[in-house]
């Protein structure tokens, strides 16, 4: 069993099940389309790098559509808005590369799994004072380590978006047979 295979059974299930479960809690309806679960899937199979951006092009359409709506007098659109959030969130592309302690995405598991010398922590940060060879290492280990997390995104973003969206699906199935 490889390592993205043993990743995808375990942790991508669980993150994928707790992150979709804790958004939608107890809600009667299901906040986006079937049709937006299957063009997730696909964006995420075909351009990893591109699910954030994705999700983010769906958000602005919400919020759009919500203050047309608004002007009318009704909203509702506030729960799809959240999941299109949370789908970047996942994806890591809002927080690429900085490191930060955010909460669970893809991204940030592959930070975590990186090899010890393409770690933050052992890239060393840029001074004034560098010497033209401490700079040339620094900038090869940054693009070393921008080479390997596209890699990352590249297998491991479709293996994550295939659990969250089969999740997804169950919940919206389960949710019309109600």
């Amino acid at each position: 069993m490889t390592g993205l295979d043993q990743l995808s059974d375990t942790v991508y299930r669980e993150q994928a099940v707790s992150q979709l479960d804790d958004l939608l809690g107890a809600r009667g309806t299901f906040p986006v389309q079937r049709t937006q679960i299957y063009g997730l899937r696909q964006i995420a199979r075909q351009e990893p790098g591109k699910v954030g951006e994705f999700a983010r092009h769906q958000r602005e359409r919400a919020e759009r559509k919500r203050e047309q709506i608004s002007k009318r007098g009704g909203s509702g659109l506030d729960a799809e808005i959240e999941f299109w959030s949370l789908v970047d969130r996942l994806s890591g592309s809002s927080s690429r590369l900085s490191g930060s302690s955010s909460p669970w995405s893809v991204l940030s598991e592959g930070l975590e799994r990186a090899p010890a010398e393409l770690r933050d922590e052992n890239i060393p940060a840029r001074t004034k004072g560098m010497t033209p060879d401490e700079r040339t290492r620094r900038n090869q280990l940054k693009q070393g380590q921008r080479k390997w997390l596209e890699q990352w995104t590249k297998d491991h973003v479709p293996a994550f978006f295939e659990r969250f969206c089969a999740h997804a699906l169950f919940r919206l199935t389960e949710k019309n047979s109600r």
